[in-house]
């Protein structure tokens, strides 16, 4: 079996058709569909359902992509051993949850330091993440902690201080008081399942014997914030993503009890994977980072 046609059978099971992958990689698209079927018929068996819009895997097809797959990191793997220096160049894909106040300060400091690497960023939620870490779709990923299913090693980042926050409300020019038992009845505005901070709410919920009235998923941080801005509802969040807003009066913030108030961030990779030297120096920035900041927290003010 050859490497190449493993490639291309990739390529074909991404773009969905055999005129995509062809164009996508340069190849005539006669020359693709005949390594798919001398693929197929090496492996004795049909690989894809081939129909009007294109070919999706069939049960075989999924089976090769699995071990296609890790091929496909294997070679990765062995490429980066071999390209290690000092000063490192290469791919970094990382993933991260949206909410990880700390990051861009990481990010900077990596890109001044090693700007020959070229570092990607996926956003997603702590469940999604972690699934595509152990399916070797990202090298790393900054997760709500701890973590805890197997093959998967990970460090501390930061731990942040979670709050229950809503829209500002005056009422004859001054803003009430509320009861947070009474605000956990309006509908929640949330990270689809999987975030570890809605988790952190209907943990909370759940032990105050309260259901929601209505939850609203949301692609990203600022959908939310934005709308509980404009009074749809409430969500909860790390405290110093919310700490202008709540100066400037737009949010209404409330703290949040033990032991519901605290979340742990965490970098997560595969424990069976190589480290190549472009992570190993983003590991390293990331504890700089991290150093510097507890160091601030304990300043004197």
């Amino acid at each position: 079996m050859d490497l190449s046609d493993i490639h291309i059978f990739m390529s074909v099971v991404e773009h969905g058709s055999v005129s995509r992958a062809a164009e996508e990689m340069g190849y005539v698209q006669s020359n693709v569909t005949a390594r798919i079927r001398a693929l197929e018929q090496e492996v004795g068996h049909p690989l894809f359902h081939r129909h009007r819009r294109g070919m999706t895997l069939n049960a075989e097809g999924r089976k090769l992509l699995y071990y296609a797959e890790r091929m496909s990191m294997l070679m990765s793997e062995m490429r980066k051993a071999f390209q290690d220096s000092e000063d490192p160049v290469g791919n970094l894909l990382i993933g991260s949850v949206e909410t990880v106040v700390g990051l861009p300060d990481i990010l900077s400091l990596f890109y001044q330091k090693y700007s020959k690497v070229d570092l990607s960023l996926m956003a997603g939620v702590t469940d999604k993440l972690t699934e595509e870490v152990l399916e070797y779709k990202l090298d790393g990923a900054f997760v709500s902690g701890p973590v805890t299913v197997s093959n998967v090693e990970q460090y501390p980042v930061f731990d942040e201080e979670l709050v229950l926050v809503c829209g500002k409300c005056v009422v004859d020019g001054k803003q009430p008081l509320f009861n947070v038992r009474e605000l956990l009845h309006r509908p929640l505005l949330v990270f689809r399942k999987g975030c570890g901070y809605r988790a952190k709410l209907e943990q909370w919920m759940q032990l105050e014997g309260i259901s929601p009235t209505k939850v609203m998923e949301f692609g990203t941080l600022e959908t939310i914030i934005g709308t509980v801005v404009a009074g749809l509802g409430i969500t909860v969040v790390p405290r110093a993503a919310v700490r202008r807003l709540e100066k400037e009066g737009e949010l209404q913030v409330f703290a949040i009890p033990k032991p519901f108030n605290m979340v742990s961030v965490v970098y997560i990779r595969r424990s069976d994977t190589y480290m190549g030297e472009a992570e190993r120096r983003f590991m390293e920035t990331m504890e700089e980072v991290r150093e510097k900041r507890r160091m601030q927290e304990h300043m004197p003010v």
